[in-house]
């Protein structure tokens, strides 16, 4: 048997921290949609309804980071942002400054956190490439 080399140890450390950060992102998902994803499964229809509070994007602010001001949109303010559980950059609004201008747009899910229904806003939840490419 041969003795592993500086490159196999590396890969395998590199593998091993890959490994880790897939496990880190799957178990901030978890923590922040499974009281949305069981609200689904226990509905009356077992599907997701019309008007149904847990469809809705979640755009409460505590559910974001790297929050950028990038423009406005019917007087609100228009942000890119990062979901915590996520590395894909949206571009929507925050549900505390909706709910001070078209409250009936924010309702809050049974997990706590607000949510937007961007139809009432005449926008929608664009993903930042989307953005830029519609610009």
């Amino acid at each position: 048997m041969t003795e592993p080399n500086d490159r196999d140890l590396a890969a395998e450390r590199t593998e091993e921290a890959e490994l880790i950060g897939r496990r880190e992102a799957v178990a901030r998902f978890a923590k922040y949609t499974a009281p949305v994803m069981l609200a689904v499964l226990i509905s009356s229809s077992g599907k997701a309804a019309a008007g149904c509070v847990s469809c809705l994007p979640s755009s409460d602010v505590r559910l974001k980071r790297d929050i950028i001001p990038v423009g406005e949109a019917g007087g609100l303010g228009l942000y890119r942002y990062r979901y915590l559980w996520s590395d894909t950059a949206y571009v929507g609004v925050m549900a505390q400054e909706v709910a001070a201008v078209v409250p009936e747009a924010v309702q809050r899910g049974v997990d706590g956190y607000l949510r937007v229904d961007y139809s009432r806003l005449g926008l929608r939840l664009q993903t930042w490439d989307e953005w830029v490419a519609a610009q």
